[in-house]
């Protein structure tokens, strides 16, 4: 379920959560979630501690 934050500046999923670093896969294209709080697109290369936590990428529902 989605909804508008407490701030009305972002739209959060409520059952979706970053996933523990440990379970990143070394050289995929992924999310990243920085220890700012910021998240971008990239490749962990599996060593660095910067990163908090991860999340794969969205993909396009195709019409059947």
């Amino acid at each position: 379920m989605t909804r508008t934050d407490s701030t009305r500046t972002a739209t959060v999923d409520q059952d979706y959560y970053w996933r523990p670093m440990s379970s990143c896969p070394v050289g995929s294209k992924v999310q990243l979630l920085g220890q700012g709080g910021v998240a971008a697109y990239g490749k962990w290369n599996g060593k660095d501690n910067f990163w908090m936590g991860w999340a794969p990428l969205p993909k396009i529902r195709r019409e059947e």
